[in-house]
Parts: C-alpha cells; structure tokens; sequence
C-alpha cells in the first residue's frame, strides 16, 4: 500500500482486533481497565491463523480518522508460486497516499519488488555477508569485523568505536547481521557487544593457527 505505520491500524479478525496495545480506559463501574475488542499484537498472529479464526477474510483498518479499510480475502492459490513465496499476482484498485485522500497509481511490479526486499533473508552472525553471499564474501565480512575490532577505541558508553574505512556494502552487511552500528551520519563505526564477541572467537581462531 505504500504506506509506513504513521498512523495507528488494527486487524478485524472475526470478533477481535489484533495490533498495537491500545491505551487502557478505567471502568467507573468496576474498577477496572478496559481494552475493548483487543486480543493481542499482530505481530503474534499469522495471516494462515488469522484466515482460520476468521474464513470469510480480515479486515485492515489504517488512519483511524480517515478510516480506510482493506478487506483481505483467500480467493485462489497463485499458480506456480514456491510454498515459501509471496507475490502480488494481480491489482484492481489503488491505494491513497498517506495523510491524502488522492488516489496513487497501482504498480504489481512496485508491489513486488518491496515484497521482495521485505522477505530477502538477511545477514547474522554465522553469516555476516549474508546467506547467499560466496566463502570468499563471508571471509572479507569477518575479516573487516575482525580489522575493525583490532583498530577499534573504548568509548564512554562501553562500546568500542573504529573509523570507517572499508567498503561500505561490507559495513550494511555488517550491521544488519547485528555486528556493528554504522550510522549514515557518522565518520565511526559502533561495534556492538555481539559484534565484539564474534570478533574475538575470529582472532582466537586466527592467534592458534
């Protein structure tokens, strides 16, 4: 839909709303606090036990004010998908832009290429290049963490910083698996308590060989 979570949003599934906690209101009567329909966060539940509690379909509510709702029903599966996949196949209406009440273009192609970016599996510790990246990347990811271990200074908040002096895509890998804090704006580097640890397993491995 193109929009960002600015506005508070809900999920009707069946008789219940799953999203954020909403602010608790006190019953006069009883003493105690009221949330009205919610029944969890919607981080907690899956689209598949969403579908089950509710079968004729969820219904998405975003901007509380303006009130636009996105009804989600399971119409067919789409043919030819990977069981792990996601894909947008199809697009009949599109969306308003947020905090507007004009209508955007709808795009399958621009739906998909950020379906895609969301679900891209990411970086971690075991693999700080990234799971699809080559020995050979994975190797330069930990070396550069273990470089900027060693060049690395304590700071005053109990972190250790380092000036960024490597490649910059080695740095996002870096910091999405977790490692390091590479702010945009900033000429240093963070190394984060997990990446100080990793870091030290990899020197240890290096000082025995």
């Amino acid at each position: 839909m193109g929009w960002d979570d600015f506005h508070p949003h809900v999920f009707e599934i069946g008789d219940a709303e799953f999203g954020p906690r909403p602010e608790e209101t006190e019953d006069d009567d009883e003493g105690q606090t009221d949330v009205g329909a919610w029944a969890g966060e919607d981080r907690e539940i899956t689209v598949a036990d969403a579908l089950a509690k509710s079968g004729d379909g969820i219904t998405y509510i975003y901007n509380f004010v303006q009130d636009w709702r996105v009804r989600i029903t399971v119409e067919n599966p789409a043919p030819d998908q990977p069981a792990d996949g996601v894909s947008c196949v199809a697009g009949e209406n599109a969306g308003p832009q947020q905090d507007t009440r004009d209508g955007a273009s709808f795009s399958v192609q621009g739906v998909n290429r950020r379906l895609a970016e969301a679900m891209r599996p990411r970086a971690t510790a075991a693999f700080p290049a990234g799971p699809r990246a080559t020995s050979d990347q994975q190797l330069l990811a930990n070396l550069t963490l273990v470089v900027l271990m060693l060049g690395s200074r304590p700071t005053r908040h109990g972190t250790r910083e380092a000036w960024k002096t490597v490649r910059t895509e080695v740095l996002d890998s870096l910091q999405e698996a977790g490692l390091v804090d590479a702010a945009p704006q900033r000429k240093s580097v963070t190394i984060t308590d997990a990446g100080v640890a990793h870091a030290q397993r990899l020197v240890d491995r290096l000082r025995a060989l």
